[in-house]
């Protein structure tokens, strides 16, 4: 590759402008040794030249935007201090020079992968085996297939862009979400779903080749689904599926929890028993209806009007309680901050609470809880004990 072609491409690549093959191409170029120094001499030049004004500095570069990172964690976003210009060739040194955001797996194992792989955070498996560690609040292209199928975040939503080969298009990838975290993911149709900590959802790249746009899950989902009459979309969980046609609504489905709840805030949907996939079987809900299917007695499935919003404030970052018992509650504080809760005080349970949070930290919500009953707590690390007061 001539220094002219590779000029070309690099600048394609500031201008986002670049195919997978080229970036592929420039990944490995600029792994070369050598490479590295002339690709920021000319992302520098290429700045200069459309930013006369301005000032370049390579390192200052890379120390200012890792700066910013960082302190995103405490502000949610990053504040953009200089411009924004600045900010994308900061961040276009930063990701093919050290490899932060930008990944090619062309030609790398499952086993390289999977060695490297974090289980406190978000991972998603792809249909070819591959496990790898994804982070919603940065945005990144993950190529593989030989750069013709890429991942991609974007303001923290998910979703799988490029060819997809006739061999694997239903092949299933399996999105797992730890307790902590939330995460959205774009389907191919244009579907949207939002996963609640401690969820994992299974779903194909694309639903092209098939009678019905199928997926599983196992914890809480947000779902808002494009309308297709067609080809209804079916969510199926442990013990139930739920098939639309095009709606928005939340399923609650954990594995440690007593019930499966399906709520329905617009649209239509029927629920069933995951063993008959058969629409004359379904019970079909209204807006503001929840359904309710007890894993004690199973098959055994209410309805009744409700209000929506304590069922979907979490897609808001708002934890609510509506008339729930402690054991309820401490399953939601666990999900949501990430830690373990022993619970030695057994009146708690004789007590229903009714309450919304935002932003407080868990200390605070338990303080709070505190104020309406009579407990102490322990806190060592991530093991909250709540204790009987003497």
């Amino acid at each position: 590759m001539t220094k002219l072609d590779i000029k070309t491409i690099i600048t394609r690549y500031l201008r986002e402008e670049a195919t997978p093959d080229e970036i592929s191409l420039l990944f490995e170029w600029v792994k070369k040794e050598g490479n590295k120094e002339i690709f920021k001499t000319i992302v520098k030049d290429d700045f200069e030249v459309r930013y006369q004004k301005a000032t370049w500095n390579t390192e200052a570069a890379f120390g200012e935007f890792l700066s910013e990172i960082k302190s995103k964690k405490a502000s949610k976003s990053i504040p953009l201090y200089r411009s924004r210009q600045f900010f994308k060739y900061a961040a276009a040194v930063l990701v093919l020079v050290a490899s932060t955001t930008y990944y090619i797996f062309n030609g790398a194992t499952s086993e390289v992968l999977n060695s490297a792989i974090d289980v406190n955070e978000i991972t998603l498996q792809l249909y070819n085996g591959e496990i790898i560690n994804l982070n919603k609040d940065q945005d990144t292209l993950i190529q593989f297939d030989k750069a013709t199928t890429s991942i991609r975040i974007k303001d923290g939503v998910l979703s799988h862009v490029g060819l997809i080969s006739a061999n694997h298009k239903s092949n299933k990838n399996v999105l797992n979400v730890p307790y902590g975290k939330t995460i959205s993911v774009s389907l191919e149709d244009g579907s949207t779903i939002k996963l609640n900590s401690g969820s994992e959802l299974t779903y194909p790249s694309s639903f092209l080749g098939e009678n019905n746009r199928l997926v599983a899950l196992e914890g809480e989902g947000y779902f808002e689904i494009s309308k297709n009459p067609m080809k209804p979309f079916i969510v199926k969980t442990d013990e139930t599926y739920t098939q639309v046609y095009g709606t928005v609504f939340n399923i609650s489905s954990y594995e440690n929890d007593d019930a499966i709840e399906v709520v329905l805030v617009e649209g239509s949907v029927g629920v069933g028993d995951k063993l008959s996939l058969n629409e004359n079987s379904l019970m079909m809900l209204k807006p503001s209806q929840k359904i309710t299917n007890s894993k004690k007695n199973k098959d055994s499935f209410t309805i009744k009007d409700v209000d929506v919003s304590p069922y979907v404030s979490w897609v808001q970052g708002i934890m609510s309680f509506e008339e729930e018992n402690m054991s309820q509650i401490i399953k939601k504080l666990e999900r949501r901050y990430n830690v373990t809760i022993i619970n030695e005080n057994n009146t708690l349970e004789e007590r229903h609470f009714t309450g919304a949070f935002d932003s407080e930290d868990i200390e605070s919500i338990l303080k709070i809880i505190q104020t309406h009953t009579n407990f102490n707590y322990v806190i060592k690390g991530k093991t909250i004990t709540i204790k009987k007061t003497e």
